[in-house]
């Protein structure tokens, strides 16, 4: 078991820490910041503020070559929502319930002097703000002085590898606010930067139609992970996300991961960038999409012409029967993550795109 020691930093030290990078915020396995709502935020910059007490944040201290890093295991949210406030202009909003904040200051006469009584002491006021609507900067200097001057306790976890900061992750994370996929993701620690590499892949930008929540509740790396898996390993496809990271991260190469890149790539650069084509590629389809395309391009054909066959799709080609069966009517009664309804949409799209280049054959 890891030594665990304790240390406390200012909060201005700490910020400074993480916006130098030397301790992390960006560990693989660790869910995306932005988790919380405004409330919450509003209520810790508050803690703050009147200097009540925050749990410690728990880092992972790892070393290899000779360098020390240190990674945020627990207090992302936490640390991003004061980096954001002290550093990004970030608002206090109304949705506070106690938000009159007590402080002392220097009273000052008419010029702006320093007041002192008769004994030559600095003459103190106490005083009451209001700190909704209010940015970093906005603050009066004593509260920016508070602000900065937190005392923040750090627990550190000395002496970790990759995979037991991972596992660190899962540990302090065991909680109903971290969801299914994002703990799934604690599972592929040995890949967990190409996922997360592929995440930022122009396809995610381009084709793929994103919710506001995907890329922070962990969607899209459950989304690559199912691309993975599909395009090299389907026998593997799971519909249970945790099974199939754990598969991925004891069976996998590197060379898995570099062709989906190469896929997505190429995918993205034959599509016309329609609305109708653009809903096609969403958490549900896209993975599918993927492994169609995959073996469209083992076929011999043309990428581009992938982009005039998903043209044809949505214009009423998915109305098309293969087997009894139309697009739609494909898994109509079933969870869309089976693995049965999954491999039958991919094998209808394979069957589909063979009907419809036939008929351009005949047609020429």
């Amino acid at each position: 078991m890891a030594k665990i020691r304790k240390q406390t930093f200012s909060l201005d030290q700490y910020l400074k820490l993480i916006k130098e990078e030397k301790i992390r915020s960006d560990q693989e396995c660790q869910r995306m910041s932005g988790q919380w709502n405004q409330n919450m935020i509003n209520e810790l910059i508050a803690t703050v503020l009147t200097d009540n007490y925050i749990p410690p944040i728990i880092l992972g201290e790892e070393t290899v070559n000779g360098i020390t890093r240190q990674w945020i295991i627990d207090g992302l949210q936490r640390s991003s929502t004061l980096s954001l406030f002290r550093y990004a202009n970030t608002k206090i909003t109304k949705n506070l319930d106690e938000y009159m904040v007590t402080y002392q200051r220097k009273v000052l006469d008419e010029n702006g002097n320093i007041m002192r009584d008769e004994k030559d002491e600095i003459i103190w006021e106490s005083v009451e703000y209001d700190i909704r609507n209010k940015t970093y900067e906005q603050l009066p200097e004593e509260l920016k002085d508070r602000f900065d001057g937190y005392q923040i306790e750090l627990a550190i976890h000395q002496d970790c590898e990759a995979t037991e900061i991972s596992k660190l992750v899962r540990k302090y994370n065991n909680h109903t606010a971290m969801n299914s996929s994002q703990k799934a993701f604690t599972y592929v620690d040995a890949f967990a930067k190409e996922i997360r590499d592929l995440t930022e892949n122009r396809f995610f930008l381009d084709a793929y139609t994103c919710s506001r929540n995907d890329r922070k509740n962990g969607t899209l790396e459950r989304v690559v992970g199912d691309m993975v898996l599909l395009c090299n390993y389907p026998e593997q496809y799971r519909k249970d996300t945790k099974q199939g990271f754990k598969w991925l991260n004891e069976n996998a190469t590197i060379y898995n991961f570099e062709c989906v890149k190469d896929l997505l790539t190429r995918l993205t650069a034959s599509l016309e960038n329609t609305k109708e084509i653009r809903e096609l590629f969403n958490s549900k389809h896209a993975h599918i999409l993927v492994a169609a395309f995959k073996e469209f391009v083992e076929s011999g054909h043309e990428d581009n012409d992938f982009g005039k066959f998903l043209e044809w799709f949505v214009n009423g080609g998915n109305e098309t029967e293969i087997d009894g069966k139309s697009w739609n009517e494909l898994g109509a009664d079933r969870s869309t993550r089976d693995a049965g309804v999954v491999h039958k949409k991919v094998d209808y799209l394979v069957a589909l795109m063979g009907q419809y280049f036939a008929e351009i054959r005949k047609a020429a």
